[in-house]
């Protein structure tokens, strides 16, 4: 796992804590706009523009079924593992806030001198494509509060591709914060700062990016709605796909598809489970949650 200092953990702590007790009074006696956000202890000014050398491949597209549907209007989505969905771009001025030198270089193969590069900061908030990308929102469903919720899907997430580096590493790209998709519900498709310092800190993520866009929430549940700034992380796993990959499957007796998607899964995963295995798809399972507890190839919550 990606370890961050604790000089930089005690920072962004520190940023999301001030930030939390700043937000009652953001935004009420003056605009956004006009509001100065301190960037003394953030990355300086970007001082050049150009390409990215970061170029993103999609093996999920040509393996597994796509939504038919275009767009990221809110709806059922049916027969499909991905849904193809853009990301919206927030409010410039943006911030870079944090970058993690260990996933840029030893993950990503770049530079330092990239995050000087105004065409990083908007790749990684959503604003510009990497070379490659297909940006996709990925349809799952779970419970929440001990009951099956159906559809619940990426709601304010668009997987970007996936990166092979040097070390032949494969790596899926994803920012989080970056706006609507079909799975965003009544969801705005936003993430804040304190909720995006979380997924920094806790997962190999590359960046934070700040913006001055105001984005309303009600962090106690008891309908005190505060503006907050927006924020996008840009975050790395082996795999995005989670139990919830295989239960809307299930439920919704989309077998063949499931099965699809298992076979890919157990392909691209678990090498060591033979696919003329007749009980592939039970042993793929158990072995998913017993790496679920230990390592990061897949994302289970």
């Amino acid at each position: 796992m990606t370890k961050h200092s604790f000089t930089l953990f005690l920072f962004l702590s520190a940023v999301a804590i001030a930030t939390f007790r700043d937000e009652q009074e953001f935004c009420e006696n003056e605009s956004c706009n006009e509001r100065e956000f301190d960037k003394s202890h953030f990355y300086s000014n970007v001082k050049h523009c150009g390409e990215i050398p970061l170029a993103l491949s999609h093996k999920l597209l040509d393996a597994l079924p796509l939504d038919e549907v275009d767009g990221n209007v809110i709806r059922t989505v049916k027969r499909s593992v991905f849904s193809e969905s853009q990301p919206s771009p927030l409010k410039e001025p943006l911030t870079l806030a944090a970058v993690s030198q260990d996933v840029l270089r030893n993950i990503l193969d770049l530079n330092e001198s990239v995050i000087q590069n105004e065409e990083f900061v908007r790749c990684v908030s959503g604003g510009k494509l990497f070379p490659g990308s297909v940006p996709l929102a990925h349809r799952y469903g779970g419970h929440q509060f001990g009951y099956w919720a159906g559809q619940l899907g990426d709601g304010r997430a668009h997987l970007l591709g996936e990166y092979t580096n040097r070390k032949g590493e494969r790596w899926e790209v994803q920012l989080k914060g970056s706006g609507k998709t079909p799975y965003s519900r009544s969801g705005d498709g936003r993430a804040v700062i304190r909720s995006s310092v979380r997924e920094f800190l806790r997962s190999e993520a590359l960046s934070l990016v700040v913006s001055e866009e105001p984005v309303w929430r009600d962090p106690f549940y008891n309908g005190s709605v505060i503006k907050e700034r927006g924020a996008v992380v840009l975050r790395l796993a082996k795999s995005w796909f989670r139990i919830g990959s295989l239960e809307i499957l299930t439920r919704t007796g989309e077998l063949d598809v499931l099965r699809t998607l298992l076979d890919f899964v157990i392909k691209e995963h678990f090498k060591s489970i033979g696919t003329n295995d007749p009980d592939k798809y039970v042993v793929s399972f158990c072995v998913s949650l017993l790496f679920s507890c230990n390592t990061r190839l897949f994302y289970i919550v």
